[in-house]
């Protein structure tokens, strides 16, 4: 039998060559989503026009003045989408960050109660929530709570997309964390400041969380995507964020009739939506091979 020879240098070269491309590549992600992310806070207060003012003819095409024309009443259709922006982002960010948390440590719970009441009760709970399709349960539980309900500075129907994410979301953190800490729990590192008569709690925040938020993180950055998704999606279904408050994905479908006359009320504005799911998607896999999920 040929044995074969492991170069140390090589593979070491070869994972740092890896790692400056995942760097690279997070960066850029970063970058964009950063660019996206200004214009949307930025632009709208600067421009000194209203989402709701008449600003010229309607269905104008783009020009300088309006980047993305102007739709069907002579509103300017770039103010509408950064203003939209600003708040689809803002809601697909407390709609991942929340479950994150709460699922990640429900999840070391989980992990670490293996095989006791506690564990399954939990595990019983995001089985049956992750049963059922995704977006069907947001729909159906926006629907429920209703779209008229407001909360704070947050317009009629975010709320209620929210809630029905803190509901939902959590499930898919809970079980990656629980399957991280049923590997980690078992290394030398653990069970040696275990040994040494460290509490539960500082084990689980010294050692188990700092090594199972890189990959319920890696996930959250891919769940950003799903979350802008869904919530472009729900106007299309009669639900989520309610007019005259611009969205994304309200936006979108309200352009849907003028396709033939003029397309760049739609495309503009879906073309946001894919350079923010490029950029997050960029995030996530740069996030995966720096944080080991990934090899090549």
């Amino acid at each position: 039998m040929a044995v074969v020879e492991v170069n140390p240098t090589s593979t070491a070269r070869a994972i740092g060559s890896r790692r400056r491309r995942a760097s690279r590549t997070f960066a850029i992600g970063a970058g964009l989503l950063l660019v996206i992310t200004l214009a949307c806070f930025l632009w709208p207060p600067l421009s000194g026009v209203s989402t709701t003012d008449f600003v010229g003819t309607p269905l104008q095409a783009p020009s300088v003045q309006h980047p993305f024309g102007t739709d069907n009443f002579g509103r300017d259709v770039f103010v509408r989408t950064m203003a939209g922006g600003r708040l689809d982002l803002v809601v697909a960010a407390l709609g991942v960050t929340v479950p994150l948390i709460f699922g990640t440590f429900l999840g070391v719970v989980s992990g670490l109660a293996a095989g006791t009441v506690l564990d399954r009760v939990i595990m019983r709970i995001v089985d049956a929530i992750l049963a059922f399709p995704f977006a069907i349960l947001i729909l159906a539980l926006s629907v429920v709570i209703g779209p008229d309900w407001n909360l704070w500075v947050l317009p009629a129907g975010a709320p209620a997309i929210l809630v029905a994410l803190f509901v939902t979301s959590w499930s898919v953190y809970a079980r990656i964390a629980r399957g991280e800490t049923l590997s980690i729990r078992q290394r030398d590192f653990v069970v040696a400041a275990q040994v040494t008569g460290l509490s539960r709690w500082t084990v689980v925040r010294r050692h188990l969380l700092p090594n199972v938020l890189p990959a319920t993180f890696t996930y959250a950055l891919s769940d950003v995507v799903l979350v802008i998704g869904v919530i472009a999606s729900l106007p299309f279904l009669g639900a989520g964020v309610q007019p005259p408050t611009p969205e994304w994905g309200s936006i979108i479908y309200d352009g849907r009739s003028l396709l033939g006359q003029a397309p760049w009320v739609s495309l503009c504005p879906g073309l946001v939506v894919v350079a923010t799911g490029i950029a997050v998607r960029l995030m996530g896999q740069g996030s995966r091979i720096l944080s080991g999920g990934e090899d090549a």
